[in-house]
């Protein structure tokens, strides 16, 4: 073993994982999962920042990847033998795709991590060493910048608002003018990357296929329903390849490219609130009042970035029919201990 891999798996020496013959721990804790649709470059960006790193390699048992594209991805890998490629020619959508990816991996250590972003070694590092410090943490989100203006934060977390009724993007388009002098920061949502114990993804019964795209806020909800604590670490930093502010709408750019992402959003952030503010909630005005707001931002930013009128049309269809579904879905248990 080489002196990088021995020190690495005294710092990990508590993951019940051993060699194969042997006695000794196994150094290679994590699996990266990524879920993908039709961004091969974006893929292989990542992959290219994944493989630049000795260390995070010598830590690694496995990348996962699970893609629904219409056809397979032809991509690049240090080491193939490592990828686990998964394609499936129907698309089934994010939560699904992470069942699937999670359920191959045999690490005690999961990241999840969007296909559209580049990691740097030390972050990944420090969500390690934090995760593996504090057994009463489930899962930990790294703080994004975009990729192409690193001093500008993507998000550093995602706690509730006050009321609950949407989140609060914390430093979302803020120049970073002093890096934070703190780490650990509260958050009730794991939007684009988050490192979790697979124990506690068995625990939760994975990721509830209830919810087909949007899945983080609900996920974070169950694991602190299981007792375990959630954060979003300022110190680790990963950099989100989008469209930054100076882009004309930029926020609705991900319903631009991908159409039919605006059904299951619409749907699962109906549920999501519903699930959140309990059975009363579909009588409650913050409800519509909060969606149609949620709206009229995407139809802005979808109108400035020059969209056709059929697309607009389309989209906001399809955003009311994702309410209307949202709304009829049958929920056996809401987060605070209600049932219908």
């Amino acid at each position: 073993m080489s002196s990088n891999m021995m020190k690495n798996a005294e710092v990990f020496s508590s993951t019940p994982v051993h060699r194969p013959g042997t006695g000794l721990p196994d150094p290679r804790i994590l699996s990266i999962a990524i879920v993908t649709h039709g961004r091969v470059q974006k893929l292989q960006q990542l992959l290219n920042s994944i493989s630049g790193s000795q260390l995070i390699h010598e830590l690694l048992s496995r990348i996962i990847i699970v893609d629904d594209s219409p056809g397979r991805m032809n991509f690049n890998a240090k080491s193939p033998a490592m990828v686990d490629y998964v394609w499936l020619p129907e698309r089934i959508f994010i939560t699904r795709a992470k069942n699937i990816a999670w359920k191959r991996a045999i690490t005690p250590l999961i990241l999840f991590i969007d296909d559209d972003n580049v990691i740097k070694e030390e972050s990944v590092l420090h969500l390690l060493k934090v995760i593996e410090k504090h057994p009463e943490i489930g899962a930990l989100m790294p703080s994004v910048s975009y990729l192409s203006q690193p001093g500008r934060i993507w998000v550093y977390s995602a706690p509730f608002r006050k009321g609950r009724w949407s989140m609060d993007l914390t430093g979302r388009n803020s120049v970073e003018k002093v890096i934070p002098d703190y780490d650990l920061m509260s958050t009730d949502a794991l939007p684009n990357a988050f490192i979790i114990r697979r124990s506690i993804l068995f625990s939760v019964s994975g990721f509830d296929e209830e919810f087909t795209h949007n899945n983080s806020c609900d996920l974070c909800q169950r694991i602190k329903l299981s007792g375990h604590e959630v954060y979003a670490s300022a110190v680790s930093r990963f950099y989100h390849d989008v469209q930054p502010p100076n882009h004309r709408g930029y926020w609705a750019d991900h319903v631009v490219a991908d159409r039919d992402r605006a059904f299951p959003e619409s749907r699962d952030w109906t549920l999501l609130m519903r699930k959140i503010h309990g059975k009363k909630s579909m009588r409650s005005p913050l409800l519509y009042l909060h969606l149609a707001w949620w709206i009229l931002q995407v139809d802005l930013g979808i109108i400035l970035m020059g969209t056709p009128p059929g697309n607009f049309i389309g989209i906001n269809v399809a955003f009311l029919k994702g309410f209307l579904t949202g709304a009829r879905v049958k929920i056996f248990q809401y987060y605070d201990g209600e049932r219908d």
